[in-house]
Order: structure tokens, then sequence, then C-alpha cells
């Protein structure tokens, strides 16, 4: 067994409420990406401005784009997940929940 510790993942409510609501299909997907930044947190970049300390992460589903913004709490070794949304005003939105 390696030495490195996978982060644990959870949601904001934010977040959470808008995955309840996502197709079956999408809903895996999330997952997969999920499990990928769980392995290797800073392979999506920082954020800048007032974004700071946000990372992305982008995907690809059924022909959208779509973005993962979180933070990585390194102390506890946890990841939050703040916002999942398509490409289309996420920062905007990005930006209101983060003030």
């Amino acid at each position: 067994m390696s030495g490195k510790r996978k982060y644990q993942i959870f949601m904001a409510p934010s977040a959470h409420k808008k995955y309840k609501k996502f197709h079956p299909a999408l809903k895996g997907k999330v997952k997969e990406e999920a499990e990928k930044l769980a392995e290797a947190p800073y392979l999506c970049g920082e954020l800048k401005g007032h974004l700071k300390g946000i990372r992305s992460c982008h995907f690809e589903f059924d022909k959208v784009q779509y973005r993962i913004a979180y933070r990585i709490l390194e102390d506890e070794k946890e990841i939050e997940i703040v916002l999942i949304k398509s490409r289309e005003n996420f920062y905007q939105i990005l930006r209101r929940l983060i003030k």
C-alpha cells in the first residue's frame, strides 16, 4: 500500500442541491471526476482574484462543458466541492457563492 492517503470528498449544501437534480448518468460522471480529484487534488488549476483558493476542474458530458469548483482542506485531507455546473454563467454564480 502506498503512503499517499486519498482525500475525502464532500459537497457544500449549494453544490449538493444542484447535484441532486442531475440526470443519473451525469451524477455518475461527476462521481468519476470526484474520484480523480481524491487521487490528485492539485491537478486542476487554481483560480485568481476573488476566487483565489478555489480550483476549477473541467469535464465534458453529452457535448456540454462542465466545471467543478472545489477547495482543498489540506489539514483534514478533504476536498469541498463548492459548485458543479455547466460552463454557462459558472464563474458569475461561483463569485456570488464565495462572497
